[in-house]
């Protein structure tokens, strides 16, 4: 089956999201500065921050390859997006941020959030877990299966 699009396209859409929120704080701080309109007062701990978003974002892409074989990796967005929104709120709380500078956060990721866990609520139609031929009174060759699928390893009974 393939992968239901939307989620897909909401992984690419995310991966572009950090990829360039951290391409901005990791290599034009200036321009994040004006962008995110919140002065960087360590460069050192910015460029980290934006490092790991740029991780997230290839992090991201590779999901968006198959969602549904990694469908267990997609909490991860889920917690990240949900701890950022979190953290968001608190430094508006204590007034660090003001609430112009959180906005996009406390937009984007919401929507990120609820696309993801609507990908994971949705089964997949059809898996295939094992698939079988021939009757079971028939012994068949076991010439394509590797040795230790067989129960004839060479170490057996020693």
């Amino acid at each position: 089956m393939a992968a239901p699009k939307f989620l897909t396209v909401s992984l690419k859409l995310m991966a572009l999201y950090a990829g360039v929120i951290g391409s901005l704080v990791l290599m034009f701080q200036d321009v994040a500065e004006f962008f995110f309109r919140y002065p960087m007062k360590d460069p050192v701990i910015a460029r980290y921050w934006g490092g790991m978003l740029i991780v997230m974002a290839v992090f991201y892409l590779f999901l968006s390859t198959d969602p549904l074989k990694y469908r267990l990796f997609l909490w991860v967005g889920v917690f990240d997006l949900s701890i950022a929104v979190i953290i968001t709120i608190i430094h508006m709380t204590t007034k660090v941020i003001v609430v112009s500078q959180g906005m996009v956060a406390i937009i984007v990721n919401p929507i990120f959030i609820i696309l993801l866990l609507y990908g994971l609520a949705k089964e997949p139609k059809s898996e295939v877990v094992f698939v079988a031929h021939g009757d079971r009174s028939d012994h068949h060759k076991h010439e394509d299966l590797p040795q230790h699928a067989t129960g004839h390893h060479p170490l057996h009974g020693k």
